[in-house]
C-alpha cells in the first residue's frame, strides 16, 4: 500500500458480523490503516480481583480511514466477516464516504469517559428537530450537534448520518451557543 496525503483518505464504516470487532480491528491495523469504534468500560469482580472490561459501544460498527480502492480491497480480504456501508450513483454501488466533520465530533464525543452517553438507533430520534449547537465548555467543547431533550435533560446529540448515533449527558444552556 502506498502512503496517502489526507485529502486521499476517508473515513468508511463497516459492519461487523458476529461481534468480531475487535478481531477485524486487529486484522485491519495489521495493514497499518487506522480504526476507530467507540468502547464502552465496565467493571467486574472476581472476589476481591477488581477487572476492566473494554467491549464495544456499538457492537456491529466499525470505522476505517483510507483511500477508497483499499476499503473496497477491505472489504474483499474481509468477506464473510464485514459489510462495507455503500450508496449507489448512476447505478454503481460505491463506497460512502464520511464527513471528516462529522466523524472528528463524534470520535471527540464517544473518547469522553462517560457513563452517561446514551447509544442510540439512528431510526428511533429524529435528531434534525432540536436546534443546532456548538458547545463551547466543558467535556465536549468543539462539538457540535443538536439539542434533544430526553428524559427531561437537554442532551447533545451527535450522529454520524444513517450509521450511529449518540446522546451526552446534561449540558448547561451556558455552554451552548445556537448555530
Amino acid at each position: 500500500m502506498t502512503l496517502l496525503n489526507d485529502a486521499e483518505r476517508h473515513w468508511y464504516a463497516f459492519k461487523v458480523f458476529y461481534n468480531k470487532v475487535f478481531e477485524v480491528e486487529a486484522t485491519i491495523r495489521k495493514m497499518h490503516i487506522e480504526t476507530y469504534f467507540p468502547v464502552v468500560k465496565s467493571f467486574k469482580f472476581s472476589g476481591e480481583v477488581r477487572k476492566t472490561v473494554v467491549k464495544p459501544a456499538i457492537s456491529s460498527l466499525i470505522f476505517v480511514r483510507c483511500a477508497s480502492d483499499v476499503v473496497l480491497q477491505l472489504q474483499q480480504d474481509l468477506s464473510g466477516h464485514v459489510m462495507l456501508y455503500t450508496h449507489v450513483t448512476d447505478g454503481v454501488r460505491l463506497p460512502s464516504p464520511i464527513d471528516e466533520e462529522e466523524m472528528r465530533i463524534f470520535k471527540l464525543v464517544t473518547s469522553v469517559e462517560d457513563e452517561r452517553l446514551q447509544y442510540l438507533d439512528v431510526g428511533s430520534v429524529n435528531y434534525k428537530e432540536g436546534q443546532k449547537v456548538n458547545v463551547l465548555d466543558g467535556p465536549y467543547k468543539g462539538c457540535s450537534g443538536y439539542i434533544k431533550r430526553i428524559k427531561g435533560n437537554r442532551r447533545l446529540l451527535v450522529a454520524v448520518e444513517g450509521l450511529a448515533l449518540v446522546a451526552t449527558s446534561y449540558i448547561p444552556s451556558e455552554f451552548l451557543e445556537k448555530i
